[in-house]
C-alpha cells in the first residue's frame, strides 16, 4: 500500500504551524497499523516541501526528511519505505490514478470493498 502523508495521515500544515507538531489522524494510523499487521508493505509517498524547495529532492532529503522521520517515530507510524519528491499538482490540480483510494474510502471500506472498487475501475474505464 502506498500512502500520502499530509491531508491523509495528518492535517496539512497551516501558516505558523510546524510539521513536527502536527497531530496524526488516530483512525488513519490505527488502520495503517491493522494493514501492516496483516502483512501489507507500507510505502509513504509525500510532496511535502516540494513547493518550498522548488522540487529539489536533495534539499528535501536534507531539510524535511529528518523532521518527518522523527514525527513518524514519535507517533509510532509503521512504514517500510519513504519516498519524497511526489510532484505537486498545484492548488487547483489533482492526481488521476486507477489504483486510487481516497482517505474517506480507506476509513469506511473493508479491504474486500476496496478491491471491489478498484476492480470496477478495471472493468469500466469509461
Amino acid at each position: 500500500m502506498i500512502l500520502d502523508i499530509d491531508n491523509t495521515l495528518c492535517p496539512a500544515k497551516k501558516s505558523g504551524e510546524s510539521y513536527a507538531d502536527l497531530m496524526p489522524y488516530a483512525d488513519m494510523i490505527e488502520l495503517v497499523r491493522e494493514y501492516k499487521a496483516k502483512g501489507f508493505y507500507v510505502i509513504l509517498y509525500s510532496a511535502r516541501n516540494m513547493r518550498t524547495h522548488d522540487g529539489n529532492v536533495g534539499r528535501i532529503n536534507a531539510d524535511t526528511l529528518k523532521t518527518l522521520l522523527a514525527w513518524l517515530e514519535r507517533h509510532d507510524i509503521p512504514h517500510d519505505e519513504i519516498h519524497v519528491g511526489k510532484p505537486w499538482p498545484g492548488k487547483d490540480g489533482f492526481y488521476v490514478d486507477d489504483r486510487t483510494v481516497r482517505p474517506s474510502e480507506f476509513r469506511s471500506m473493508t479491504h474486500e470493498q476496496i478491491l471491489d472498487l478498484l476492480a470496477r475501475e478495471d472493468r469500466d474505464p469509461s
